[in-house]
């Protein structure tokens, strides 16, 4: 009995740890391999000391079968959540709910599928259960539904914490007008299988609400920072049109005046010299995206500080992808700013935006010697940077984690444009 105890309490251990692992991110400095089995020996003390049944199948889903003792439960994790986690008031505290409502979710989620495939093996309950829980872990994790989560109790999101505590409290529920006992939660299936079909369906529409309006929050502040180098732009075009506007008034008196053929060539030529809109501009205009166009325009003024060119082509669009608008703007504005603080005065950077396979192929490419396949996969990984200083080295990755969660590709090859070596660096999104 004390094996099976152990067993069961470890499993638990190790859910419960992944779950605060997944909802408040690792710390620097701290061996996260150490949180399972404090959390484990959590489970197991408080089920030796509150387990007034005898029964197994009363821990099938907490290691605790009464709500006092849940609140033993949940207040020890709660101090070590606070100890290990040093985060913002209030941070640890809604990622213990947070933790409890995913914990709670996925077992009693295992368990009703288990007994709706007419499973009646207690083991299956008590073990496989667990293993199947930790299974919905890592594929809930996979898909960057935790990690979304995660930034979004760090920054403080109410609506998540609402969405959050009213699923724990739920859940919880479920497990007190049920007393525990599992045998009564399966006599009443339908109610214990709506309540969790309900919750996950209001849980997504709201998830996915807030998502839509983080977005909307994000494009606005973008709109508000790079309208006005849009507007710049376009007065900067109209002051060439109205200057050249002016020199095709010139061509025509010169023309007038000329004695003979070969002088006016000679007179339109030398009007003409400079009448023709910069590239840059000519090629920003093209861009579906104000956003996008003020901010390699921002760019490019910041690279002219350095003394640096952009060769800006245009040959694509960004909106109406699956990336949305607010992070092609980040991972343009990592991998120009990356390529700027990389390049000496008197450089050309490259920038390029093709249709490819029936996706937008964004590049950038600033002069470097040539790199290996293993030190373009390093660039890419967390922390590495060229500086000393700490707090650098996420720009890269957080563009590779970005990239992979829409599903696109990143691009990293050597190239040689006009005799000088190159590095390029893009992504791909369909």
């Amino acid at each position: 009995m004390m094996v099976e105890t152990f067993i069961q309490s470890v499993l638990d251990g190790l859910l419960l740890s992944l779950c605060c692992l997944g909802l408040m991110g690792r710390e620097k400095g701290k061996f996260d391999c150490l949180l399972p089995f404090l959390f484990a020996g959590v489970c197991l003390v408080v089920r030796q000391v509150f387990g007034f049944s005898t029964a197994d199948l009363a821990y099938a889903v907490l290691p605790v079968n009464t709500v006092i003792s849940f609140m033993f439960l949940f207040l020890a994790v709660l101090l070590i959540n606070s100890i290990w986690f040093q985060r913002v008031e209030g941070h640890a505290f809604y990622g213990t709910i947070a933790a409890f409502a995913l914990y709670l979710l996925l077992r009693e989620l295992c368990l009703v599928v288990f007994y709706l495939c007419g499973v009646e093996e207690t083991a299956w309950f008590l073990y496989v259960s667990r293993v199947l829980s930790l299974m919905l872990w890592l594929a809930i994790w996979a898909v960057g539904v935790l990690r979304w989560l995660r930034e979004q109790l760090s920054d403080g999101s109410l609506t998540v914490r609402i969405i959050v505590s009213n699923t724990a409290i739920l859940l919880l529920l479920i497990l007190v007008v049920f007393r525990f006992d599992l045998s009564l939660m399966f006599r009443w299936l339908p109610v214990t299988a709506g309540t969790l079909a309900l919750l996950l369906f209001v849980d997504g529409i709201a998830i996915l609400i807030e998502q839509h309006r983080i977005q909307s929050q994000r494009r606005t502040k973008l709109l508000e920072q790079y309208l006005p180098l849009v507007e710049e732009l376009i007065e900067q075009v109209r002051a060439r049109q109205h200057e050249f506007n002016n020199k095709m008034m010139a061509v025509s008196a010169a023309m007038a005046a000329a004695n003979d053929l070969e002088e006016a060539k000679s007179d339109v030529a030398s009007l003409l010299q400079n009448a023709k809109l910069d590239s840059i501009d000519r090629e920003l205009l093209k861009c579906d995206s104000k956003v996008i166009c003020g901010m390699i325009f921002g760019k490019s003024k910041q690279a002219g500080l350095k003394c640096i060119r952009l060769d800006v082509s245009m040959a694509g669009a960004f909106l109406h992808r699956s990336l949305p608008e607010a992070d092609w703007a980040e991972v343009i504005g990592v991998l120009i700013d990356n390529a700027i603080e990389a390049s000496s005065p008197g450089a050309v950077l490259y920038v390029k935006a093709v249709e490819e396979n029936g996706g937008l192929l964004f590049t950038v490419s600033n002069p470097h010697h040539a790199l290996s396949n293993v030190e373009f996969v390093q660039m890419f990984k967390r922390g590495w940077s060229t500086k000393i200083a700490s707090g650098h080295g996420y720009g890269l990755f957080n563009v590779r984690s970005m990239v992979e969660r829409y599903k696109g590709k990143i691009i990293a090859r050597n190239e040689a444009i006009e005799g000088t070596h190159y590095i390029t660096i893009g992504v791909l999104i369909s």
